[in-house]
């Protein structure tokens, strides 16, 4: 399995590996706390994760499976 690094908008270390990439799972991602529909671009649009960014308030949150805002 291949290990990929990447940074996210505040410079912290992810690590993504080959089989993420391989399968996207692309899905509605919506953030609960303020309703804003969370789109992946760039980088975050290439793998699968559970942790995504609130454009809207700035918050992390976390969805219930791996995959990519559309």
């Amino acid at each position: 399995m291949d290990i990929e690094n990447f940074y996210d908008e505040r410079g912290r270390l992810i690590k993504i590996d080959s089989a993420d990439k391989e399968k996207l799972n692309l899905k509605v991602v919506v953030h609960e706390k303020c309703g804003n529909k969370h789109i992946d671009n760039g980088k975050f649009a290439e793998f699968n994760h559970r942790k995504h960014l609130c454009l809207n308030c700035d918050e992390y949150f976390y969805d219930d499976e791996r995959g990519i805002g559309v």
